[in-house]
């Protein structure tokens, strides 16, 4: 009956797990041949055909045909208890095999190419399979098989069986897959055959390395063992419960409790139940969760989605939402299902897609800068630098806030004392009167009444600012506006200030008060980045203070 059972759990690509409580001789057969990331492992199959020679030996046969990552996690700590209690151990591996500096691991068929820090999850460790041989010294053999091919296993994983330390009284022998499993049943298993003898006898493509009795023989001749009874019924359960788990569905799960109520695996069933009712939505804001984000990684991610374009409306911390409907913006946007809560892995994904945006805005914001400095230069040298009025007057029209913008004021102030110490009484007066009003009417009525008078080019100037203004008001309205919506605190404005500071724009005093210093200095920084010149904090300019800010971080 075993027999039969094993060759139809095989054929299914399952494992072959008699409760093994009472065994005395414990046989583990893998052969993993259809890998799904490597290439395929040639001859495999071939270890199974010693299950049936050991049976009749005695042996309680664990047959794995095609280890899969999520079957180590769930039998093997129960094989391993096994090994430990036996008093005869053989182990044969067929598979791809990846080393460290410290183990080998038998690759699993799903093994998707681990580095040293991973393959725990998609290995399993022969030194741990050599240390539970180890337990019964002079009756435990270990054979790895290799089928000819060589693969990279992972990044920093080395191909290929290598033994290190083995265990006191174990055998281990290395070898092709179809010379191992020969020697094996031709010689090595052969009742009262000393060891010595069969190892003298080996394909010459076998290594045999290890404990070998000279005169012992691995399997003594003896009587033909006695099978021990075992519980009715536990290797169907198992075989259920295996359906149930690949169905992984509560109604499977709910069947096998209803035919199992205290089975096996009843608790694991109950969970698996709890947690398939559980939405994604919910496993993924308890993923976030999970990542104890603090506040101020709240705000860096923000800053880095309001870079992207996608408005968090605010960079506070707090993930209300308008900050998760940026990020399913953003989650959309890449391809991802869009939930709105973040792992790590699309925290550093927008991280790094932040840091190349900032970097081109920087490049694009320095190339303009560049450009607005030689033409800056190059006017002044045509207007200003010759000292005239009308010379200092054409510069500041054209660069207000320019590189030479606060020597053409102090020479226009000097120029302008000149013309008061000339002027009359009266003309002083009335021009003194149209500065403290400051409309078109006033200064029209000063050059009407003094046509060529000692201000007329200034009022002038003034005249045409008002008429031509750099950015049109309702432009400036709507920016001031916008500034007021943004809410921005005294903590904002300072870091703020400290970034215009930090460009070389010169804020005046980092207080958080935004002053004529901080005005001129934000609008020299829009203009400088070719954006609409107001002086007031709009989501634009934080975008490119904050593009700045990371760009200089790199």
């Amino acid at each position: 009956m075993l027999r039969m059972i094993a060759r139809a759990m095989l054929a299914a690509g399952g494992v072959l797990a008699a409760p093994l409580a009472w065994a005395a001789d414990v046989a583990v057969l893998i052969g993993n041949d259809n890998y799904q990331n490597y290439p395929r492992f040639r001859g495999a199959g071939a270890v199974m055909a010693l299950a049936e020679p050991l049976e009749r030996a005695g042996f309680e046969v664990i047959a794995v045909r095609n280890l899969t990552s999520d079957l180590m996690d769930t039998e093997f700590d129960r094989v391993g208890r096994e090994l430990r209690s036996a008093d005869r151990i053989l182990i044969v591996t067929a598979g791809h095999v990846g080393r460290t500096g410290r183990d080998n691991w038998l690759l699993t068929v799903d093994a998707a190419r681990p580095d040293p820090f991973t393959v725990g999850r998609y290995g399993l460790s022969i030194g741990a399979l050599l240390d539970a041989a180890g337990r019964t010294q002079g009756s435990a053999i270990v054979a790895i098989t290799e089928d000819g091919g060589a693969v990279e296993p992972g990044p920093r994983l080395f191909g290929g069986f290598r033994p290190g330390d083995i265990p006191q009284g174990v055998t281990v022998m290395r070898g092709p897959v179809g010379q191992v499993v020969r020697f094996l049943g031709d010689q090595m298993l052969v009742p009262g055959r000393p060891m010595s003898d069969a190892v003298n006898d080996r394909p010459s493509g076998v290594v045999v390395q290890g404990f070998i009795a000279h005169l012992g023989a691995f399997l003594p001749r003896a009587e033909p063992p006695v099978l021990r009874p075992r519980p009715p019924n536990t290797l169907i359960e198992r075989s259920f419960w295996q359906r149930s788990r690949s169905l992984n569905t509560i109604d499977a799960y709910r069947q096998y409790l209803a035919r199992y109520p205290n089975g096996l695996f009843a608790q694991e069933a109950r969970q698996r139940i709890a947690a398939l009712r559980v939405t994604p939505e919910d496993r993924a804001r308890m993923a976030e969760e999970a990542l104890n984000l603090t506040r101020q990684q709240r705000r860096s991610i923000q800053e880095n989605l309001t870079l992207l374009g996608f408005d968090t409306r605010g960079i506070d911390g707090i993930f209300g939402n308008r900050t998760r409907q940026a990020v399913r913006d953003w989650q959309a946007n890449v391809g991802i299902v869009a939930n709105g809560y973040l792992t790590a892995n699309q925290i550093t994904r927008i991280e790094s897609q932040a840091a190349r945006r900032a970097a081109e805005l920087r490049a694009e914001a320095e190339r303009r800068r560049a450009e607005r400095e030689r033409r800056d230069r190059l006017y002044w040298q045509q207007t200003g630098s010759n000292g005239s009025e009308a010379g200092l007057r054409a510069y500041l029209k054209r660069y207000p806030d320019g590189l030479y913008s606060d020597e053409a004021e102090a020479r226009l102030r000097e120029i302008e004392r000149e013309k008061r110490r000339l002027a009359r009484a009266e003309e002083r007066a009335a021009w003194d009167q149209a500065v403290m009003q400051g409309t078109l009417r006033s200064y029209t009525i000063y050059l009407r009444d003094y046509p060529e008078g000692r201000f007329a080019e200034e009022a002038k100037a003034r005249i045409a600012s008002l008429r031509e203004p750099e950015t049109p008001p309702a432009v400036v309205a709507a920016a001031k506006q916008e500034e007021a919506n943004l809410g921005l605190n005294s903590f904002r404005r300072q870091l703020i200030e400290g970034q215009l500071q930090s460009l070389n724009f010169d804020p005046g005093v980092v207080d958080g008060q935004f002053d004529g210093d901080t005005r001129r200095a934000l609008r020299r920084f829009q203009r400088a980045n070719s954006m609409p010149v107001t002086g007031f904090v709009t989501r634009d300019t934080i975008v490119r203070l904050l593009a700045a800010a990371i760009e200089s971080q790199n």
